[in-house]
């Protein structure tokens, strides 16, 4: 007999597959809320993270290299409520120069331990902060898996 181990987990966003630059040296993000009147097509696509059928995240982030004075990249996964207001569920730890060659991960949803519990709204966004003089992260992948 065979236990049920879940839903796998499948790739629901990452920075080579939206097209962005994998050269990051200014703030962004993975898309914003649309602005109203929202038209009927939008309604299943308000943001390119759909969370809906979302128990469980994994968010991963590497850069392949760094320059600048004291770089560091600070990447959160945000959700949005239904005014469209960004709510942060978590942080990666920053990477930097120091922290650069073994990448950073983090989990957050209903499986997780207490300080990882996270109930999801529907659309999400992953946003970044990039601080230091100068600071550019290339070669950056950015990936959210879920189950």
């Amino acid at each position: 007999m065979s236990a049920r181990l879940g839903h796998p987990a499948r790739l629901i966003w990452s920075l080579a597959g939206s097209n962005l630059n994998p050269t990051i040296n200014a703030n962004g993000n993975s898309g914003n809320w649309p602005t109203p009147p929202y038209q009927p097509t939008q309604l299943n696509n308000m943001t390119p993270i759909d969370l809906r059928d979302v128990e469980d995240v994994w968010l991963t982030a590497f850069a392949a290299g760094v320059a600048g004075t004291t770089p560091t990249l600070t990447i959160t996964l945000n959700q949005f409520d239904d005014s469209g207001n960004a709510w942060p569920v978590g942080s990666l730890a920053q990477i930097t120069l120091a922290g650069l060659a073994n990448g950073k991960q983090v989990a957050f949803g209903k499986h997780g331990a207490a300080t990882a519990y996270q109930v999801f709204a529907a659309w999400g966004q992953l946003a970044w902060v990039v601080a230091g003089a100068r600071a550019t992260f290339t070669g950056v992948d950015i990936a959210l898996w879920a189950r």
